[in-house]
């Protein structure tokens, strides 16, 4: 008997299309909808794993009636039974991976902002890292990323980047990213062999499109033009294209000077920083949620180191879990997907410890 909900969610999927056959708003058409497509995956899962048990039931129910001198059709039936529990595990763990703890902002596309920490060229260049790493991501999501805007160094790493990501709950696959990224290894420019350790911030933060229902007031944004900066701080035009703006309650900031002019700057600056104080209300929120129940809900504050990526040892370790894996390349080619499926799976396991409690 699996220790997963089956019956719940095969009866949660039930209901939504239960709801769709009858529901007449067609704003709550498409919220009902996207659930419905979230819940399919999860209740086709259940309804395999109910039968594989069944069917198992049935073969040990078969082997408590045999002879003992029907040798033939025991080894059948107990290889049958091997093969089927294999796949049943299986089938576990991949519906595990979709029952971890629900968001608010799951459903959202993102806003991914990578910066530079401690170790001034070296975190730049991780920082590239770190971009390359998610746009694998991406890749195997079948997500499409688009950057926003960029600051290079004079050794071409990124000081800054920010960038937007789409795709079927996006927030859902990135919030686990969110944090301070150490990194440790030699870097190309030490000639004596020594490692450094160095540190990269990342964001996540959902993206807030117009149809939202977060709104940003303008008369509390203060908006400044100025000339676009290079690399090292020069003025690379002389028109006043590049965009601050300024979140006046909270003091949150964001600019735009990659596009064309000052009215697309204007906008995309302004869509930053709404994603941004859309996402400090929801933290602080959950922040009040979080000291009202008096227990962890699985979300990293951002100013906690989350994660290790040391080079020498070829190791990537979650300080959040206590988890440790190899082949670092790999991670930084996209394996990183396996990595948050795993995290998954542990914090569906904490909803599951707590249930059986």
């Amino acid at each position: 008997m699996s220790r997963l909900p089956l019956a719940q969610i095969i009866s949660q999927y039930n209901q939504v299309n239960d709801k769709l056959a009858t529901v007449a708003s067609t704003a709550e058409l498409i919220k009902l909808s996207r659930e419905q497509k979230k819940l399919q995956v999860q209740a086709a899962l259940a309804q395999k794993i109910q039968k594989l048990e069944e069917s198992i039931f049935e073969n040990d129910k078969l082997l408590a009636e045999l002879e003992k001198s029907e040798t033939e059709i025991i080894e059948l039936t107990e290889s049958d039974n091997l093969e089927k529990k294999q796949q049943l595990s299986l089938l576990e763990a991949e519906l595990l991976s979709y029952l971890a703890p629900t968001d608010t902002r799951d459903d959202y596309n993102i806003i991914l902002e990578i910066r530079g920490g401690a170790g001034g060229d070296e975190s730049a260049l991780f920082a590239t890292d770190l971009l390359r790493m998610y746009t694998y991501f991406c890749e195997k999501l079948g997500f499409n990323i688009k950057l926003i805007s960029k600051s290079e160094n004079t050794v071409g790493g990124l000081k800054e980047v920010i960038a937007e990501i789409r795709g079927d709950s996006a927030y859902s696959w990135f919030k686990y990213e969110g944090g301070v990224h150490r990194v440790q290894r030699v870097p190309t420019t030490e000639k004596q062999g020594r490692i450094h350790t160095s540190t990269v911030s990342v964001a996540i933060m959902p993206l807030i499109e117009e149809n939202n229902e977060f709104k940003l007031d303008l008369k509390e944004v203060e908006i400044t033009a100025s000339t676009s900066q290079g690399a090292g701080g020069q003025s690379v035009n002389t028109t006043y294209s590049a965009i601050k703006v300024k979140h006046i309650p909270t003091g949150i900031e964001a600019q735009s000077q990659d596009e064309r002019n000052q009215q697309q700057n204007r906008i995309r600056a302004l869509q930053v920083l709404t994603s941004r104080v859309f996402d400090f209300y929801e933290e602080k929120k959950h922040a009040e949620e979080m000291a009202q129940r008096r227990e962890q809900v699985g979300r990293a504050d951002r100013s906690e180191k989350i994660r290790t990526y040391n080079f020498p040892q070829d190791r990537v370790t979650d300080h959040r879990y206590n988890r440790s894996w190899n082949q670092l390349p790999a991670i930084l080619d996209g394996a990183i997907l396996e990595i948050v499926q795993e995290i998954k799976k542990i914090e569906a396991e904490k909803i599951l410890d707590k249930l059986g409690q």
